[in-house]
């Protein structure tokens, strides 16, 4: 296998820009059938997917700043763990941020964060926001389902990329 020299930010944005209909479509592909991917896991609800998507990633921002640079299994044992992270009181997400992500009303992201918490994905106080504590077989339907899914598409995204920048 022949490494390359990674790219510079610049020299990725030529590539794209010289080869911009080939590239942006297949990563729109990417997008989109992850984001079917998504709502159809969320019980075709794209905004409960949203909502989910943001809470997941601020999760996944704390176990980040916790324990840097993970491979795959262990990050996953973290993401699984039942135990509610240490989250500083400037890291922690409200309906407010939620909103501000997603571009959805305040009330919406109430309506749904309730749903989710029936559903055992989240927990809410004033004091701690929005937590991303999940029931082990909803944590568990992420790891083994959705984000298998989603490296498959990743890798191929990053494979025709490769194609097109080493041809």
């Amino acid at each position: 296998m022949i490494f390359q020299k990674p790219y510079k930010p610049e020299e990725y944005k030529s590539l794209i820009e010289d080869n911009f209909s080939e590239i942006w479509f297949q990563f729109l592909y990417f997008e989109v059938m992850r984001s079917r991917d998504c709502v159809k896991f969320m019980n075709n609800s794209p905004n409960g997917y949203l909502i989910l998507q943001v809470i997941s990633w601020h999760h996944g921002l704390v176990l980040l700043s916790e324990n840097k640079n993970q491979d795959r299994k262990n990050f996953v044992k973290k993401w699984e763990a039942n135990a509610k992270p240490k989250t500083k009181p400037n890291k922690k997400l409200t309906y407010s941020l939620v909103s501000d992500l997603t571009g959805l009303s305040v009330e919406t992201i109430r309506r749904h964060v309730k749903k989710l918490i029936n559903d055992g994905w989240v927990l809410y106080t004033k004091k701690e926001g929005i937590v991303y504590m999940p029931k082990i077989d909803n944590a568990k339907k992420i790891t083994e389902y959705l984000n298998p899914k989603a490296i498959d598409r990743f890798v191929n995204l990053l494979s025709n990329i490769d194609k097109i920048r080493f041809r």
